[in-house]
């Protein structure tokens, strides 16, 4: 694997773990159900919790950088 794709998938495993971890957090201040949801089921918490526009932003930014570094980690082998 070339320097620059482990350095890309290492940068992917972090923000997807501060994501997941942001999400959690944000789907307890909704309700405890949509907790419970994002630690078994992210994806549904993270659906519904991008509809709302106050989160929106954040939640979009590490999404697509996330996207962008695993893009690279596919491209780079």
């Amino acid at each position: 694997m070339p320097p620059v794709a482990a350095v890309s998938l290492v940068f992917s495993l972090v923000l997807g773990a501060v994501l997941w971890i942001y999400l959690i957090r944000l789907s307890f201040e909704v309700s405890t159900g949509m907790g419970i949801a994002a630690l078994v089921f992210p994806l549904l918490p993270l659906l519904i919790l991008l509809s709302n526009p106050r989160h929106q932003e954040q939640l979009v930014t590490l999404a697509s950088a996330i996207l962008l570094f695993s893009s690279i980690v596919v491209f780079t082998r």
